[in-house]
């Protein structure tokens, strides 16, 4: 039978088969974090033709509103003729652009140019090849000699020299010339910077000849249809060819989507974008590469490259100019990728004189710590919880995400992005309004929530707030009936965000202690990532995500992994840097290690911790 995904797609589905699955099969974004299981209650569709009735899962995770509205969740829906999708329903406009586009750059080498040549036509005087005619006139220009081509550029010289009366731009790196353009072009060059993260991907358009970032584009990372982590990809990848090539075909495609969106809203062509640099995890860069991730999740953890690495975009199956250059950054270790290279380019303060700690806050957290004697690095797994995955009413920090939570006696109070009537809470949300409710009473330290047949002391308003939901005790932030949804945090959420700010905070111990420190030592303590950008000091140290050290010491720096993309793309001078640190820092492997197991444990609780 056939249905419609919103606005005028038309997929078949198969007999037997869940919305889900047909999703997934026609490769549409669809969050699986439980692998169709029916517990997370994040593959949220809505049908606005032919709606369902709702289904035990629906009515688990899904409250009146939401079911009213058509909306119901994918791995339960059985697809019938005519039925109408929308898989995007809410706004997706997010806070990643912002910081990056007041991005300035001091020194613009990009290793890339255009010239404009005007070659003089052939005669029985001068029989040169079209070719030899180029070079030979390129050369006098810049006074440079100019050895490698390719055949890309050799058949499209006859045409593309006699378009223009023999007037013609080179696109130029070192020695090599990737391509050649009609006319004078030289006032139009373009490169890409994109970050691969585990749970979104983001892809900025930058002017390679003024140095400016001119519009950042970000979406959900199509793999998570697989999984919500490193690990359960690798896992999925590792069962079949045909899967690996699944996850290797979802982020190539994540990335052209994004590519067309950016030539679209910007009015350029996407053959104009000539260079491209890459930061991501080790294992995002294995699957975009197609790499074998086998060995990445077994001791001894081995990579199949640490090294950068440079590819022609036509290689990776990269929908922007065939001849451009990719760049991936290089990593530090099976779990510690090129995107913490990025947030050291992108954040360079923390290479400076004392001891600098930079955490970059994600799905897989890492750790990078530079003292007076040596760098060191490491990874953790925080889990999805900061991405508001894995949490009852968890979403991405987009409009309708509450991100500041306040609470006293009298009440509950709210920030949500873009002023919308709240549908979720993001992570920035999630860590102030623990801290919020820590508090006031409404949990203690170990996580609990507050029980009235105890007898303990809450104000009434407050006490109101706690019920008894499907998955337990549960505090309501939001009233449905004046908001239009209840947001609720339960007992698993603040469990899950337990765990999460107590492998970061372990892994800090851990990292300090070996470096042969005090966190005491520490001259700074600097926050990378998006959200991490909108957290407050006061809120990580009371939760202990961070060990408590003077609040004046902890500085954030928005997504450095992206910015030092950006940088790396705009000067190759960055890019020789990070060749140099990846040869320089320490990785080290927390699995298996006692002194990281012991501060897990003690790292828990929801206080300031030494």
């Amino acid at each position: 039978m056939e249905i419609t995904i919103y606005p005028n797609q038309v997929i078949t589905t198969e007999e037997n088969e869940t919305l889900m699955e047909a999703l997934i099969r026609h490769r549409l974004p669809v969050q699986n974090i439980c692998n169709g299981k029916g517990t997370c209650g994040k593959c949220t569709v809505r049908i606005t033709g032919h709606v369902s009735s709702p289904s035990e899962r629906d009515l688990a995770h899904l409250n009146d509103s939401e079911l009213k509205a058509g909306v119901r969740l994918a791995c339960s829906v059985v697809p019938v003729e005519g039925m109408v999708i929308e898989l995007d329903f809410v706004e997706s406009k997010d806070r990643k652009e912002g910081a990056l586009l007041e991005l300035k750059t001091s020194s613009l080498e990009p290793k890339l140019e255009k010239v404009f040549v005007q070659a003089s036509k052939p005669t029985l005087d001068d029989e040169r090849g079209d070719w030899d005619r180029v070079v030979d006139t390129l050369s006098t220009i810049t006074n440079r000699s100019y050895p490698k081509t390719s055949l890309h550029v050799l058949t499209k010289i006859p045409e593309v020299l006699r378009s223009d009366k023999y007037a013609l731009t080179l696109i130029v790196s070192e020695d090599e010339i990737l391509d050649i353009e009609p006319g004078d072009t030289t006032k139009r060059l373009y490169g890409v910077a994109i970050d691969i993260g585990t749970t979104s991907v983001a892809v900025a358009l930058v002017d390679l000849l003024q140095g400016t970032v001119l519009k950042v584009v970000s979406t959900e990372n199509q793999q998570t249809a697989y999984g919500a982590d490193v690990i359960s990809r690798i896992s999925f990848a590792t069962e079949s060819q045909e899967n690996a090539l699944t996850l290797q075909s979802s982020v190539r495609r994540t990335i052209n989507h994004l590519l067309e969106e950016l030539a679209l809203k910007m009015d350029i062509h996407q053959n104009e974008i000539y260079k491209m640099t890459i930061v991501g995890n080790t294992t995002m860069q294995h699957l975009l590469l197609g790499l074998d991730v086998s060995h990445l999740a077994v001791s001894p953890f081995v990579s199949v490259c640490n090294q950068p690495l440079m590819f022609k975009a036509l290689e990776l199956g990269l929908e922007i100019n065939s001849q451009a250059k990719v760049i991936l950054l290089p990593n530090i270790g099976s779990f510690v990728g090129g995107d913490t290279m990025g947030a050291i380019i992108g954040a360079p303060e923390v290479l400076g004189k004392g001891n600098h700690l930079l955490i970059d806050l994600g799905t897989n957290c890492e750790l990078f710590l530079k003292t007076e004697n040596d760098m060191m690095a490491c990874s953790t797994a925080a889990g999805p919880a900061f991405e508001g995955a894995g949490i009852a009413y968890g979403m991405r920090a987009k409009q309708g995400a509450i991100e500041g939570v306040t609470i006293t006696d009298a009440g509950v109070a709210f920030a949500v992005i873009g002023g919308h009537k709240p549908i979720g809470i993001c992570g920035s949300g999630l860590i102030e309004g623990i801290d919020e409710m820590r508090k006031s009473g409404v949990i203690n330290k170990q996580g609990k929530l507050y029980d009235p047949e105890k007898g303990e002391e809450l104000s009434p308003e407050l006490a109101k707030r706690i019920r008894m939901g499907e998955k337990g005790r549960e505090f309501v932030l939001t009233d449905g009936s004046d908001h239009g949804i209840d947001v609720t945090l339960n007992q698993k959420d603040i469990g899950e965000m337990q765990l999460a700010k107590g492998a970061v905070c372990a892994g800090i111990k851990t990292l300090v202690e070996m470096a042969g420190i005090t966190v005491s030592e520490l001259d700074s303590v600097i926050l990378s990532g998006t959200f991490a950008t909108y957290l407050k000091a006061t809120n990580i140290l009371n939760i202990g995500l961070v060990p408590d050290i003077s609040p004046e010491r902890i500085k954030t720096v928005g997504n450095a992994a992206h910015v030092g993309a950006i940088r790396a793309l705009l000067n190759f001078r960055e890019m020789k840097r990070a060749e140099e640190l990846y040869r320089q820092i320490k990785h080290i492997e927390l699995g298996g290690s006692s002194i990281f197991s012991n501060y897990f444990m003690n790292s828990m609780y929801l206080e300031r911790l030494s």
